[in-house]
């Protein structure tokens, strides 16, 4: 058992004053990152355009990050990484499923430690839905919930996409998850709104995107090689779930890649029968199903095969509740945090186990017709 340290943000004022703070509170030395030589200053140019129009103020941020640290807006890892890599799982179950009434919507996310910020934010930008979530290349979110109860959280859908080598080249210009989720959760109060501003977006990245509102609304977004498709569910449908785990899951959408990894399979069939075993689910159930471990649930432990359990999530979207189980183990505790109370900014170690996978795990097997 190892020990991994974790850490906590509490971030507001305006965009520019967002950028200077993180400047200040997060280790200087793990942001230099000199774009490649294939990010030219014409995609600096378009990066920041595409930003300006869907993830409004964030260049601001950049700016204002670049303005206390001296490193060049383009070599900032967020500014390249973001213009066009995760194995994770997700569940949305509206309330008339759930005792208390309580639409959730959890996640577990697994990569490789070295990849992440391990970092909790709460983030109030001047004029912007505040939002709690997870931190990714600093200035992204992998996930969160906003002050009106959105909450909004994602899954690859196949292979990770991105500008770095080893990753699955993208087929559009767009942008990476993690622009996407802030977006959504800034300016958006409720799935109709994210649903709307998720079509128009032009997202390179595959995902799986999972958006759940107070108002019993869910929706699993899907998109593809620049194509989308979606499966929204209300409390009046017979089905009162959606899940997925890194593959197409809605049928009409698997003709693009008809395939899949056996343990992406294996979750998605777990979360499945999980979510129809349960007529009528509480939050304890959750947990304990996305801490168990793979094949029977979750979690796993593969950090070295960048499949290791970072976080475990359940958000609450009446509560405006942000739950959150470092690294799979119940040792970590669960930790509840909301979006109407300001954060304690701390960084504490977290136990950490690490295992070996069995390469049949990483297989790609045919996807049921």
């Amino acid at each position: 058992m190892e020990t991994q340290k974790v850490c906590y943000l509490e971030l507001q004022g305006t965009y520019e004053d967002i950028g200077k703070q993180i400047a200040k509170k997060v280790d200087r030395a793990c942001f230099p990152m000199p774009a490649p030589d294939f990010f030219t200053e014409q995609d600096l140019e378009d990066a920041l355009h595409l930003y300006d129009k869907y993830c409004p103020g964030i260049r601001d941020e950049l700016e204002g990050f670049s303005k206390e640290t001296g490193i060049l807006v383009k070599d900032i890892a967020y500014t390249w990484m973001t213009y066009l890599v995760p194995r994770c799982s997700g569940l949305a179950v509206l309330g008339s499923q759930m005792v208390d009434g309580h639409t959730r919507l959890a996640r577990n996310y697994e990569f490789s430690i070295e990849q992440e910020d391990l970092t909790v934010c709460r983030t109030k930008p001047k004029g912007k839905y505040a939002h709690i979530g997870g931190s990714i290349a600093t200035f992204g979110r992998c996930e969160g919930i906003n002050e009106c109860g959105l909450a909004v959280s994602m899954s690859s859908c196949g292979l990770p996409v991105g500008n770095m080598i080893g990753m699955r080249k993208a087929e559009m210009k767009g942008l990476q998850f993690w622009a996407v989720i802030r977006s959504l959760l800034e300016n958006c109060k409720d799935v109709e709104e994210a649903l709307k501003l998720v079509l128009k977006m032009p997202i390179a990245y595959n995902i799986n995107l999972y958006l759940a509102d107070a108002a019993c609304n869910a929706v699993l977004v899907e998109t593809m090689n620049g194509k989308v498709a979606y499966e929204r569910i209300t409390s009046v449908d017979a089905k009162q779930y959606l899940c997925g785990t890194n593959h197409i899951a809605i049928p009409s959408f698997q003709n693009l890649e008809p395939a899949a990894m056996r343990n992406s399979v294996v979750r998605l069939d777990k979360l499945e029968q999980f979510a129809k075993n349960h007529a009528s689910l509480e939050e304890n159930q959750i947990r304990e199903f996305f801490l168990k471990k793979y094949p029977e649930g979750m979690t796993t432990h593969y950090y070295d095969d960048w499949f290791g359990t970072i976080k475990s999530v359940v958000m609450d979207t009446v509560e405006r509740r942000f739950s959150i189980c470092w690294f799979g183990l119940e040792e970590n505790g669960w930790e509840d945090y909301f979006v109407t109370r300001s954060l304690e900014e701390k960084s504490e170690d977290k136990m950490l186990l690490k295992e070996r996978a069995e390469k049949e795990l990483f297989e790609f097997i045919p996807l049921k017709a």
